[in-house]
């Protein structure tokens, strides 16, 4: 049909439709205008008025809009990287204005029925679009095209704008300066569209605002009594004249759950993997993602030495962030339990060996050479090793490599010990920490069975 103020458009697919002729950042494609009637009900007034709007604020947008685009680029670069070659242009540091033609094609001009309206844009790193919500004071980011076709949004006192991800959540964003750079950090707060929020999300992040600096400092000191496993150590050095930045998590999403327990979500740099902090409780306490969204629904208990730990099976357990041997790592913390109840004895065994983690460390490498040396002519038969670890260059700061420490686990009998995969041992091997000695038990399964 031919519209007053729309011009010629057609109808397909619970849209109108017609090509504007124009392209946008450079694109060779077309940009097409689509008009949402998902209800075959005819083009209203609003988006008359809506395209309107855009057309005058057009230049605006193309001016105004690439800065939130590369924030997003940004903000969700360590997913992009692993998604597909990027060149010296695109880089998180060196994106620019100029090379995001080169990532992002804008395909669409859409028009919601209420008005609202935005740009759905392709990107070389998803075969799902995303969009730009362009008619709100402030441009916004939407993950994915379906958040502006069946947009729900609302504009909270305590949160800002909030835009449904047509699943179960709500998103916003919040400015932050993480190690001195800015950064978005998106806020999702659980429910459905119906429901919107709740007062106790809203109290909690209040909350949050009110100690949050608190909170990254205390990440931090976590972070740096990890590396340096001396948390005395790390109070003396964040208390000196010299600055200490552990630049190894950064905080992305700040979960809310409907409860208003919250946390964050963050990219950990020494395994390029997410891992989350809840921040609601006493004791701040890892886990993974899923925990902290599931963390009203899951059986769970809060131990004044362990912190928040889950249960799985016969076990209650939690993670832990260490430094064995060079980087950071994550790994489960596992406490044994024939009945519900964690002893006193294996809060005890627990707290003596992060006292004492590093002297541990230097005696597992003494006990571990002396093993590799005594069985090297055998492993010669099965496993091919690498001149830097032969018989004449293996050391003990060398010989811990070859272990893969994957799964701290506390016995019922108050034993403790680290399971780990050694290209050595097919069943793998324990490391059992026991009066202040180590020792190394084969199979793993004898320790975990005994």
């Amino acid at each position: 049909m031919r519209d007053k103020i729309l011009g010629d458009i057609e109808f397909d697919d619970c849209v109108w439709w017609r090509s504007m002729q124009k392209s946008l950042f450079g694109s060779d494609e077309d940009v097409e205008l689509l008009i949402q009637d998902e209800n075959n009900e005819g083009i209203v007034d609003v988006q008359r008025e809506a395209f309107l709007t855009y057309e005058k604020n057009e230049d605006r947008y193309i001016k105004d809009v690439p800065r939130y685009i590369i924030d997003y680029y940004k903000w969700y670069f360590e997913v992009i990287e692993k998604r597909v070659k990027l060149d010296e242009e695109t880089q998180k540091g060196t994106i620019s204005e100029s090379s995001l033609s080169k990532v992002i094609t804008i395909y669409y001009v859409f028009i919601c029925r209420d008005g609202s309206f935005g740009w759905i844009i392709g990107s070389c790193w998803d075969e799902e679009s995303f969009a730009v919500l362009l008619s709100e004071p402030e441009p916004r980011v939407l993950h994915t095209r379906n958040e502006l076709r069946y947009l729900h949004k609302l504009n909270d006192p305590v949160l800002g704008l909030l835009v449904h991800d047509g699943e179960k959540a709500w998103k916003g964003l919040e400015q932050n300066s993480f190690f001195d750079a800015p950064e978005n950090l998106e806020i999702e707060l659980e429910g459905s569209a119906e429901e919107g929020i709740t007062p106790a999300q809203q109290k909690a992040y209040s909350d949050y605002l009110q100690k949050k600096e608190s909170y990254f400092a205390d990440m931090n000191k976590k972070l740096l009594t990890a590396y340096v496993r001396d948390e005395k150590l790390a109070d003396t050095m964040l208390k000196s004249e010299h600055k200490v930045v552990v630049a190894t998590a950064l905080p992305k999403v700040l979960f809310i759950d409907r409860k208003g327990n919250y946390g964050w979500i963050c990219y950990t740099s020494w395994d390029k993997s997410y891992l989350a902090l809840h921040l609601s409780a006493e004791i701040h306490s890892w886990m993974t993602p899923r925990e902290l969204r599931e963390y009203s629904s899951a059986e769970k208990i809060y131990d004044k030495v362990f912190g928040t730990m889950f249960r799985e099976f016969s076990t209650w357990r939690k993670l832990d962030v260490f430094r064995m041997d060079g980087d950071l790592q994550t790994s489960p913390v596992s406490v044994s339990t024939y009945e519900n109840d964690i002893t006193d004895e294996q809060r005890a065994i627990y707290q003596d060996y992060m006292s004492n983690l590093s002297n541990y460390i230097e005696k597992l490498k003494t006990e571990l050479l002396d093993y590799y040396l005594h069985y090297y002519d055998s492993f010669e038969d099965y496993v091919e090793i690498p001149e830097t670890m032969d018989k004449d260059h293996i050391t003990r700061d060398k010989v811990i490599r070859i272990l893969s420490f994957d799964h701290l686990l506390i016995h019922v009998k108050g034993r403790l010990a680290w399971n780990c995969e050694s290209p050595t041992e097919e069943n793998g091997m324990a490391i059992e920490w026991v009066d202040g000695n180590v020792n190394v038990i084969i199979p793993m399964s004898s320790f975990m069975y005994s």
